[in-house]
């Protein structure tokens, strides 16, 4: 397997509550945009984490993702690399008009098993949620401030995420 550089946190932005499959992920991202879908040649998730914690795997191990593929540089200063989306099931309240962190005990007990065993397998990995992604700033996906919840589960500084300057 590659070096992954980066650990993306996001959500499925469904509503609270609203079931969520690895099937409906997959047909989402690659169906054409004239069809309703993203249009994507692949899943943007890598691992979909279900409501009772079981993990799902999208995109194998030994295929991830080049960073600037989805738009997380910024021109001259930004930053590259390789990385694993993560993605919970939920991320929006249960009429879907705002973002909230909809994850369960098991959802946190398997995202932080995940976390963790990436920071194990990559010692210098950075861990982001989606909103902290240069081109994704102000958006609620994944309802939670990744930061705060890695500090809480006492992740390293330095693999936390950190805004390159500019």
């Amino acid at each position: 397997m590659k070096k992954v550089d980066y650990l993306i946190i996001q959500s499925t932005e469904s509503g609270e509550g609203t079931p969520v499959t690895k099937s409906d992920i997959i047909e989402l991202h690659t169906t054409d945009v004239r069809q309703g879908g993203f249009g994507w040649k692949r899943p943007g998730l890598d691992y979909l984490i279900q409501p009772d914690g079981a993990m799902e795997t999208l995109i194998s191990e030994d295929n991830p993702t080049a960073v600037d593929l989805w738009g997380i540089s910024e021109g001259k200063k930004g930053i590259y690399g390789i990385c694993k989306h993560i993605g919970y099931v939920g991320g929006r309240t249960e009429k879907e008009t705002k973002g909230k962190d909809t994850r369960t005990k098991d959802q946190l007990t398997t995202l932080e098993t995940i976390v963790k065993f990436y920071i194990l397998k990559f010692p210098s990995i950075q861990i982001l949620g989606f909103n902290e992604a240069p081109a994704k700033k102000g958006e609620d996906n994944p309802g939670f401030e990744v930061s705060i919840w890695l500090e809480e589960i006492g992740i390293d500084e330095k693999n936390i995420f950190k805004k390159v300057k500019k």
